[in-house]
């Protein structure tokens, strides 16, 4: 008989929203031989919930105050704090009566989070997933930095297994605590893994013979510079070789914002044959198409020193995504992101981890004018189904 586990999660499945992760809890929950049998939510699901095969997991979602007074900021973190201890009797009856024999927790950046699983019944075995580290961001949560990594330490040292988002975070999780950490990848659904082995190509999106440059997803503070710099790259070379270069960036980007964040003006980067296209935020399954339409699909981290923890501990789920697309991927960001790591070591991806400007340029231009794409795009589809289905991940999470 199959242990039964309960997930912990900061969303619940039903949660109406697409980032890394709320998609990984939602790919959790719909693999058919998944283990949960109980699933605890530090929050509700939130309006228009998404309907899914975690509608048949019973699920207990705290109360928390914040949902109560969401425009409401100062002193909700700390009422928050409270209310999850005040729940911890709860929270026990309900997987005593479940059946449950162990704990997943995913531990993301969220302060709170993380100490409440500290706070969770000790008589249960717990696993920790840790997909960000909540003491880099404890600030954002109005946690004393000490306080978080105190959390942390003691949720490493009582958990019985650990598993990391990224395999340079693994490796740094072993050094401080001198214990196994396990590189765990996350698992692509189902019908992206269908999708690849299918091998369905698609006609490319620019019938003016343009090159292009595709990046999924919000661009935030661990991607502007790298970002601003591809940009930069790619209007350089265009210039050089005479070539039209498209860079579409689809997700829901406000101009402005993004502006702001990058330091440039978007308009005044563009030329005559290098444009950049905000395409808006679609569906998974029109992403996907975009995905393969493209020539090349963009993945970037920071090079800004004080982005380097939160990088070496992050593992974009894109990553996954494009591995599964039959586009090859240029990979640009330090050589301790989790994706450059990953990749490079398997030859999945073209990996540009240069700090030198007009090397990296170099290195990049040559990616476009000769890729070599065929080997790169195989071993990037083999390495998706081999190690990142569902059904691999979950063996990886038995005894």
């Amino acid at each position: 008989m199959k242990e039964c586990f309960a997930l912990v999660a900061q969303m619940h499945p039903a949660y109406n929203f697409r980032g890394g992760t709320a998609n990984l809890i939602k790919t959790m929950c719909s693999y058919p031989s998944h283990p949960f049998c109980s699933v605890v939510s530090a929050d509700h699901t939130g309006p228009n919930p998404v309907p899914g095969p975690w509608d048949s997991i019973p699920t207990l979602s705290l109360f928390r105050p914040r949902s109560l007074f969401p425009n409401l900021r100062l002193g909700l973190g700390l009422l928050d704090n409270i209310a999850f201890r005040l729940q911890k009797n709860r929270v026990a009856r309900f997987l005593k009566k479940q059946g449950v024999k162990r704990q997943l927790a995913l531990i993301t950046n969220n302060t709170r989070f993380a100490l409440l699983v500290d706070n969770l019944p000790p008589s249960i075995p717990r696993d920790l997933y840790i997909i960000d580290d909540p003491v880099a961001d404890s600030s954002l949560y109005r946690m004393n930095e000490e306080k978080a990594q105190q959390t942390m330490d003691r949720l490493v040292r009582e958990s019985d297994r650990i598993f990391a988002i990224s395999p340079v975070y693994a490796s740094d999780l072993e050094t401080r605590y001198g214990r196994p950490c396990e590189f765990l990848p996350i698992p692509v659904s189902d019908a992206l893994l269908e999708s690849a082995r299918q091998d369905s190509s698609q006609e490319k999106s620019s019938p003016d013979g343009a090159i292009t440059i595709h990046h999924s997803g919000q661009i935030h503070h661990l991607y502007a510079d790298a970002i601003a710099n591809i940009i930069s790259f790619l209007k350089k070379i265009a210039e050089k070789k005479k070539i039209k270069i498209n860079l579409e960036l689809w997700g829901n980007i406000n101009g402005k914002d993004l502006e702001k964040s990058l330091g440039i003006a978007l308009q005044q980067e563009e030329a005559s044959n290098f444009k950049i296209k905000l395409c808006g935020e679609v569906s998974p399954v029109e992403l996907s198409k975009e995905q393969k339409r493209a020539d090349f699909l963009l993945l970037v981290n920071s090079f800004l020193p004080k982005m380097e923890k939160q990088i070496r501990c992050s593992f974009s789920s894109k990553s996954c995504e494009y591995m599964v697309s039959g586009v090859p991927i240029i990979v640009y960001g330090p050589s301790y992101s989790g994706p450059a790591v990953y990749l490079d070591k398997h030859k999945a991806a073209h990996v540009i981890t240069t700090t030198d400007f007009e090397e990296a340029l170099r290195q990049i231009e040559q990616v476009i004018c000769d890729p070599g794409r065929k080997t790169i795009v195989e071993t990037a589809k083999k390495l998706a189904l081999n190690r990142h289905s569902s059904e691999a991940f979950f063996k990886r999470l038995a005894f």
